[in-house]
This record gives C-alpha cells, structure tokens and sequence, in this order.
C-alpha cells in the first residue's frame, strides 16, 4: 500500500484539513473527497510529489488545475 495525503481547503473553515489514507493508487481519493462539499479546493499528495490540485464543480464532478 502507498500513503497519499489530501488537503482540503474549504472557504467555510478557517484554515486547510489534512487527510491521511493508505491506498494502492491514488484514485482512492476520490472515495475520501466525494463528501465535500461543492467548492471545495483539494490537492492530492503522495509523500512530497503534488499528484492533482482539483474542485469539486457539482455532486462527484471535478475539475482538475493544472500544475505549476
């Protein structure tokens, strides 16, 4: 199992949640997120690599940013 983390930056709380997973790919974020709520800004990590910044757009639609 590989360990990713999410951090999830909602305008409604004062600052980022971190959330730590173990998963064999990083497509399992998708499960952890897809409660959030519209809005939401999310970056995926695995260790110190930044896999995916996305938005959820609407119910279990996101947009995907490209990385800088």
């Amino acid at each position: 199992m590989r360990e990713f983390y999410l951090i999830i930056d909602d305008v409604g709380l004062p600052q980022p949640r971190r959330i730590d997973f173990r998963a064999e790919g990083p497509d399992h974020a998708f499960q952890i997120a897809r409660n959030e709520v519209q809005g939401v800004n999310v970056a995926l990590w695995e260790g110190e690599q930044l896999l995916a910044r996305m938005t959820k757009t609407e119910a279990n639609i996101w947009e995907l940013h490209p990385l800088r």
